[in-house]
């Protein structure tokens, strides 16, 4: 009991410069997506900056990855990532789509970050409706629901700035379909292994990162 407290205090720790380093790196990403001078800039800087805050969200709750967890980090962003290389190449996943050259190295034509995105994304939204609910399904729903969310906003602004654009400009409805059923999938798994996470650092990444992608959906 006394490793568990240990550990918990030590997460604490992180957080009170985590959260604060995320809102300063959005708010300067905001900025300077808004000043034209500095736009080009801030769009060649997006892998690194995506790379950068993963590291420090999964550094600041390392203590808490045990044997299951790791086992579902990596096999939600192994999986993910394999879908997006499918759908890219088929078309059949999300819709016919394919990814630009700002997010960074490619793999089969997928960025390698988009993997560790999937798995933030899903990871925030367990961190939220683990809260709200201690009904797998209910919880892994909410998780659901909230990918969705995520992506409905993120869309028309992926395009502008050249992250993945859609066949005929359109995103189609089967995209949002895919968004929802894989986070309510992995988010089922994650609830069947039973694992927990004391950290809210994902869900308050995750919450820091949509008013990002919101901010700039209406003002760019």
């Amino acid at each position: 009991m006394e490793g568990k407290k240990i550990n918990l205090g030590g997460l604490e720790k992180y957080e009170k410069w985590v959260i604060p380093f995320f809102i300063i790196m959005y708010s300067v990403g905001v900025v300077g997506h808004l000043v034209e001078p500095t736009r080009s800039l801030m769009i060649m800087l997006t892998p690194f900056t995506l790379l950068l805050c993963s590291v420090v969200l999964f550094y600041s709750i390392h203590r808490e990855i045990d044997g299951q967890l790791l086992s579902w980090l990596v096999s939600t962003y192994i999986i993910t990532f394999v879908l997006e290389a499918y759908g890219t190449a088929s078309g059949l996943v999300f819709g016919t789509y394919k990814y630009g050259d700002v997010l960074g190295w490619r793999l089969f034509d997928v960025p390698l970050i988009i993997g560790v995105n999937w798995v933030i994304v899903i990871l925030g939204g367990l961190s939220f409706s683990q809260l709200i609910s201690k009904n797998i399904y209910i919880s892994s729903l909410i998780t659901g629901i909230i990918a969705l969310l995520f992506d409905y906003i993120l869309e028309p602004l992926a395009m502008k700035l050249n992250y993945w654009t859609w066949s005929g400009n359109i995103i189609p409805l089967q995209n949002f379909t895919a968004w929802f059923i894989i986070a309510f999938v992995f988010a089922i798994g994650f609830n069947l292994k039973k694992i927990k996470i004391s950290s809210k650092i994902p869900l308050h990444y995750i919450i820091i990162q949509t008013i990002f992608f919101l901010i700039l959906r209406i003002f760019l």
